[in-house]
């Protein structure tokens, strides 16, 4: 009997194994695990089992069981040395779950009582007659099941039996396709049977299995983390083995609290996710969604170390590698993380380049994109054919990483049919799948199918966690330098006590750059603007600083660098915003020729300026090291830093000027984070610009061709001015952009939960305002009732605090919502609002296309008006709801079709044809809202996404604050 390693598996696996295998040896009865309401998991079997004819009864047995059973799984993680050891864990856990049993009979709070009790456990007993655990165990049990019968509580036990690890792999020889199910008990012979005979061979790891090459580049590829290189005495590479930090996130809106990311990915990954698995995860599929700097490509890098590790595990490897996998270990083992069960090959895809490779015109499938990948890391050509077997075979980890770097609306819309065409494929073999997708919160609207996936809202590190996070990399930065690492260290420890301050250690890149300032400057940045700022001067000036040839020249062309940088940062952020650009870089001769045309601004001749402009360069991408290469040019390494010098480039100019400027990028959320520094920025030059932005915010929607104010921008942009800290110390500015805030609760909701994000951050001064302005929708009509009800759900979801939350709930009540609200609500904004009440009656669906057609059709306009009004209303058919109650009733959304609505976006272009929409949408009765979200929810995203980035270098251009 092969020796099959169960601890590999996991608890949930060795469950999803149990259900698995009582299926074969007891029969199509058996039911899936659930939870109980004493916190058990167990699966039953109703009917009659014949233990003589199984492969789990002695020989000669001829019981016979029949009534209620319950399987129960015991999962040891680690088993203990001795048969001795693991007989005391089970006779203790099996004693406390039949007095669980034996509490609920005497409560009568459970429904059922088991007659039959089947105890499943991994862990190895010893045979031995009479004193080996095998023995003992049972005669525990029987003595604790014989003591709760006599209690007259209402247990009666009739019989028992438990199944150890010799059993269970007894089991697995007797029916090996259950063993098929589970890597953690394959050997590569396994796979390479199944696999067959093909032009390459995958999963032995040998040194010819490309797989094999793969993963070890990979593993030292993905080993580095980001802004290690800042120069001077601190100037250690960062490993993500020496620092790697696990984040809290909430897992779509629940209100139960925070799971850890990274851990919860790697536990769902631990089981078995084949579509026809039994007590499978019904969303195995998850979206890392964090905002800028929040650690998503990190932790997304920790994912695939860890399941490298695990495919690694038994692999005899170089020296180099070894070290990267025992880092690693001890990373995860230092975060309460175990190395993964369940070894999925994992592959890491860097999103905004398969976006340019679909928007180039290729239609490249996922599976093709990644057999390109592994061919040109590999010796061998390995084909999509061959990994579709693969994916049959072996459980997968897909990490997508950087949804929010793919730009165009069409770009995104290409990557949500690649992934739902490769989820099909899986479905359709069975697949052990597990896909993760990073990306930032604004822009994205959640079109990844919603039973298949669930939302992992990462939230801000804890104070505790910062600042243990900022003393590991302070202890990799000096190692040597034992009065500068305590110098650093008590500088960050009095960042994280003021108020202030701490609001900017709240993602690990801000934790990492603060690190570097403190370092030298005693009096911490109060904004993200500030802390980017100086990050960037910290290590100009450190180059400065030092006794090199070049520090003079650094110091004479200080200014010119900087201008070198920001006209880069422009020019790439511009760039970026197409697919065709998503990974932007600048060609050598093109920074060439910028750096030159700053020398010749400056008044230098054109030969000479040319000469200064090759040192320049120089200094630039090889000193200050924030240019890095990248293909056959350079580019920011740090998304943020091209973001940073993009909003420094912006505000350069008078102040009509820089305002139209914001105007013009406002809307599009790949502008949004350059947006908010190029407002920090300003706030931070001069206390007029509180005004000059209040009145920007007040006046942006306002453009017929965005329905005007119907689906509004400004309150989203408030909300991350107060989410930024930028209102700090401005009482008049915060009550405006509050004041902002609320405005969207009359409009219909079509992005709660980033208004609710606002409101948490509103200071504590203006809370009772806000509740009592939530409560008042009470007396308001449908659309505020219902904005306000969808906003203090999101709230609810995304507060821990239960002061906050206490305050939810009351106003939530307030609202005084009917069953009809509340399942309306449920419908569209899939709140807890209406869940588990009976269904409502509702009339037949209609069309949203249909519906708005016969709206328009009062506005009076001509034919060919009306044509091509007509045309763009079309683009909407699909998109079903229903109406339910009297005249006019209300409207509850059924069917949202996510194709494209740019034609509609097309024809609001013309003025007039947006009036007459603006008017067919005055007619719609309040109770109707949902059709108003609808037409919201499909149409403004395309409109926020054309791009606007060339209009903007055009106004620079004319202005002359561009070369």
């Amino acid at each position: 009997m092969p020796d099959y390693d169960l601890t590999r598996l996991g608890d949930r696996a060795f469950e999803q194994l149990v259900v698995s295998l009582a299926l074969q040896e007891l029969g199509p009865g058996v039911g899936v695990f659930g939870d109980g309401k004493d916190g058990g998991r167990e699966a039953t079997f109703d009917g009659t089992i014949n233990w003589s004819a199984t492969a789990t009864s002695p020989a000669g047995s001829r019981d016979v069981w029949t009534g209620y059973t319950v399987l129960q799984a015991k999962y040891q993680v680690k088993p203990k040395p001795t048969p001795y050891d693991n007989a005391v864990w089970l006779q203790q856990q099996l004693k406390s779950e039949i007095a669980g049993w034996s509490k609920a009979a005497k409560s009568r709070s459970r429904s059922r009582l088991p007659r039959y009790l089947i105890f499943v456990t991994n862990i190895d007993l010893s045979a031995v007659a009479k004193v080996g655990g095998i023995d003992k165990v049972t005669a525990a049990v029987k003595k604790e099941l014989e003591e709760a019968a006599g209690e007259g509580g209402g247990l009666d036990v009739q019989d028992f039996r438990i199944w150890h690890a010799d059993q269970i792999r007894s089991m697995l020889d007797a029916h090996q396709a259950v063993r098929w199910a589970f890597p953690g008990l394959l050997t590569a012979g396994d796979v390479l049977a199944k696999l067959g005979h093909g032009a390459v061979s995958l999963g032995n790891l040998d040194v010819k299995d490309p797989l094999r090459q793969e993963l070890l580049k990979s593993l030292t590829a993905d080993r580095w983390i980001r802004l290690g290189q800042a120069g001077g005495s601190g100037d250690a590479k960062l490993w993500l083995d020496d620092i790697a930090i696990d984040l809290p996130a909430v897992v779509d809106g629940s209100h139960s609290g925070t799971v850890q990311a990274v851990k919860h990915v790697l536990e769902v990954g631990n089981t078995v996710l084949r579509p026809r698995q039994l007590d499978r995860y019904q969303k195995p599929h998850m979206v890392l969604v964090g905002g800028p700097g929040q650690g998503k490509s990190t932790l997304s890098q920790l994912i695939a170390q860890a399941y490298r590790t695990a495919m690694l595990s038994d692999a005899n490897v170089a020296p180099g590698a070894q070290v990267i996998l025992e880092g690693t270990r001890e990373a995860l083992e230092r975060l309460d993380i175990a190395v993964p069960g369940n070894r999925r090959w994992p592959v890491r895809i860097d999103l905004a380049k398969y976006a340019e490779e679909l928007g180039s015109g290729r239609d490249t499938s996922l599976l093709r994109w990644i057999a390109q990948h592994l061919s040109k890391r590999t010796t061998d050509t390995v084909y999509p054919s061959v990994l579709r077997d693969w994916l049959r075979v072996w459980p997968w980890a897909l990490i997508l990483d950087g949804l929010d770097e793919v730009p165009s609306q069409l770009s995104r819309r290409a990557v949500y049919e690649k992934v739902d065409e490769l989820l099909t494929d899986a479905e359709d073999l069975n697949s052990d799948l597990l896909i993760v997708i990073t990306t930032r919160p604004t822009g994205y609207d959640e079109r990844f199918p919603e039973e298949q996936f669930r939302h992992l809202r990462l939230q801000r590190v804890p104070p505790e966690k910062a600042a243990a996070f900022a003393e590991r990399i302070i202890d990799k930065r000096f190692p040597d330098d034992e009065d500068m690492r305590l110098k650093v260290i008590g500088r960050m420890a009095d960042a994280a006590r003021d108020p202030i301050t701490v609001r900017l250690m709240e993602t690990p890149l801000q934790v990492t750059i603060m690190s570097l300032i403190v370092e030298k400057y005693p009096n911490l940045p109060p904004d993200r603007f500030t802390l980017f700022d100086l990050y960037f001067r910290t290590v100009s000036d450190r180059e400065i600083a030092k006794d090199i040839p070049d520090a003079r020249f650094l110091s004479q062309n200080n200014s010119q660098i900087d201008k070198l940088h920001e006209q880069v940062g422009l020019r790439l952020q511009v760039d970026s915003e197409t697919a065709d650009g998503a990974d932007a870089h600048m060609s050598h001769p093109v920074l060439h020729d910028l750096a030159a045309a700053l020398m010749q601004a400056r008044g230098f001749e054109e030969d000479d300026a040319s000469a200064r402009a090759t040192a320049i360069v120089r200094a630039a991408t090889q000193r200050l090291v924030l240019l890095v290469p990248r293909d056959t040019g350079v580019g920011f390494d740090i998304r943020t830093l091209q973001e940073l010098m993009a909003a420094r480039a912006i505000i350069e100019g008078d102040d009509s000027q820089v305002i139209s400027r914001l105007r013009t990028i406002a809307h599009h959320p790949h502008w949004r984070n350059t947006w908010l520094l190029a407002v920090g920025a300003l706030l931070k030059r001069s206390d007029r610009f509180e005004r000059l932005i209040l009145e920007l915010l007040q006046n942006l929607d306002s453009e017929p061709r965005r329905l005007k104010d119907r689906y509004p921008t400004s309150p989203m942009l408030a909300a991350e001015i107060l989410e930024d800290n930028l209102a700090s110390g401005r009482p008049r500015f915060e009550r405006g952009l509050v004041a902002c805030l609320l405005t969207s609760l009359g409009r219909p909701p079509v992005n709660p939960r980033r208004i609710a994000d606002g409101i948490l951050c509103i200071p504590s001064a203006y809370r009772k305002t806000v509740f009592e302005q939530l409560g008042s929708a009470k007396t308001s009509g449908p659309v505020r009732r219902a904005a306000s009800a969808l906003v203090l759900d999101a709230m609810e979801g995304a507060t821990f605090d239960q002061g906050r939350r206490t305050s939810i709930k009351i106003t939530t009540l307030k609202l005084g919502l009917t069953e009809l609200e509340k399942q309306t609500l449920h419908r569209w904004g899939h709140s807890s609002l209406g869940e588990g009440a009976e269904p409502i009656e509702v009339n037949s669906q209609i069309d949203l296309a249909d519906y708005l057609k016969s709206a328009v059709e009062i506005t009076g306009l001509d034919s060919e008006e009306a044509e091509l009004l007509e045309y763009g209303i079309e683009s909407l058919r699909g998109s079903k709801f229903q109406i339910s109650g009297s005249d006019p009733g209300t409207a509850i959304s059924s069917i949202v079709n996510h194709d494209s609505a740019e034609p509609l976006a097309k024809v609001l272009e013309n003025e007039t044809l947006a009036t007459a929409v603006i008017m067919a949408l005055n007619t719609i009765p309040g109770s109707h809202w949902t059709i108003e979200a609808i037409i919201g929810g499909l149409l403004k995203p395309i409109q926020d996404r054309i791009p606007v980035g060339h209009e903007l270098l055009a106004s620079m251009e004319e202005s002359q604050d561009l070369l």
